[in-house]
Formats: C-alpha cells, sequence, structure tokens
C-alpha cells in the first residue's frame, strides 16, 4: 500500500513537472479563459506601437534637432543625410523609399498625428503555439508565440525585408512576416490591463530566441 502511495505521488509530481516546468511537447493553444483578453490587447498594442515603424520626423530634419534614429533609417535605406556647414552636422532628408514608408495621419486611439517611417500595418495573423500559464508572486505569466500579418506592405517587405529595423521578409505565398515572435503576456489579478514582455521565458522555452 505505501509503495502504492509512492508511486502515485511520484506520477503526480513528473506531471505538474511537465505541465508548469517543461510546459508540455505539443503545440499548445492559450487557456480560454484567458485568450479572448490577450489577442484583444496584442491586437491593440500592434496598431498603437507597431513593430513595422519608427517615429521620426518630421522630414527634412535640420542640425538644430535631434533625431534619435537616423542611424537606424540610414542603415535602412530610408533616409540620406548632407553636411550642414563647416562643423560636420548634418541635414536628414528622405530617400524614394523613405517617401513611400513616411505618414503622418492619425492614428487609432492616438490624439495628435505622430510622423513616423513604416513599412506596412501590422496586425494579428495567428497564434502559433502556447505554454500553460504560471503564477509567480500572485501574477500569472502565459509564454505564446504568433505570426504577424502586414497589410500595405512596402515593396522591400517582398523582397528583402529590413535587416536595419529588424524586419523580416514576407512569406511567399501571402502577407505574413517570415518569422514567429514570442512573447509572455503577464496578467494582473482583478485587472483588465495585460501587459507583454518579449524578453520573460520559462519552461521549455527557457533559454530559446
Amino acid at each position: 500500500m505505501k509503495n502504492l502511495f509512492y508511486g502515485l505521488a511520484a506520477a503526480l509530481i513528473v506531471m505538474l513537472l511537465y505541465r508548469f516546468i517543461l510546459g508540455g511537447k505539443h503545440k499548445g493553444e492559450i487557456e480560454a479563459r484567458y485568450k479572448q483578453p490577450i489577442i484583444s490587447q496584442l491586437s491593440d498594442q500592434l496598431k498603437k506601437q507597431s513593430p513595422l515603424c519608427i517615429y521620426e520626423g518630421p522630414f527634412p530634419i535640420q542640425p538644430d534637432r535631434t533625431c534619435l534614429y537616423c542611424n537606424t533609417l540610414l542603415n535602412a535605406g530610408l533616409i540620406d543625410k548632407q553636411e550642414s556647414g563647416n562643423d560636420a552636422r548634418y541635414t536628414y532628408s528622405l530617400t524614394a523609399a523613405g517617401k513611400v514608408a513616411y505618414r503622418d495621419d492619425p492614428e487609432p486611439g492616438i490624439s495628435e498625428p505622430r510622423p513616423r517611417l513604416c513599412m506596412g500595418d501590422a496586425s494579428l495573423d495567428s497564434i502559433v503555439d502556447a505554454l500553460p500559464s504560471m503564477e509567480l508572486g500572485g501574477i500569472r505569466y502565459l509564454s505564446f508565440k504568433y505570426r504577424i500579418r502586414v497589410a500595405n506592405p512596402h515593396p522591400w517587405l517582398k523582397d528583402k525585408g529590413i535587416p536595419a529595423m529588424q524586419i523580416p521578409k514576407l512569406v511567399p505565398t501571402e502577407n505574413v512576416l517570415d518569422e514567429v515572435y514570442t512573447t509572455t503576456a503577464r496578467i494582473i489579478p482583478n485587472s483588465t490591463d495585460i501587459e507583454f514582455d518579449s524578453g520573460f521565458r520559462y519552461g521549455r522555452w527557457v533559454n530559446k530566441p
């Protein structure tokens, strides 16, 4: 009887380790009670903080203005620079590709227009995998992988992507980025807000990109 008890206890421990630490080996889905809030919040974030955009401008940017992302935009080929005067200062202007990407129209949920260069309009395409959620310090965490769909893609996305902006190209058959993204939802009890942390990992995704 004692051996049976210990055997059952050991089996239970193994199952718990598999579920909460290893996260299982099969592709999972977001738990039903969290699925809609997470998808809604992520979709909203992709609209307001698009990974396809760099917020900079208006252009040209004169030497007396700070340009936080001009080096990135230069490397991407979306702007160029011209020397201004004899003090090695520069004026930054849009290239032809940059003019295609530049926007200053209103964004959903944003009251003031924000000048930006966007390689398309990002939205959630699909959830491709998920781990069982875990609780730590009274906060629930849920890791999942997803793909991004792109409406109105910049022509460069179809050919090579934009490595300087860490934006991959589109898959050959449709307007979906050729990369699977991983993030962890941080769910606070009794709150409607969900935060996302792309650097936090647990379970079988620890030390994975």
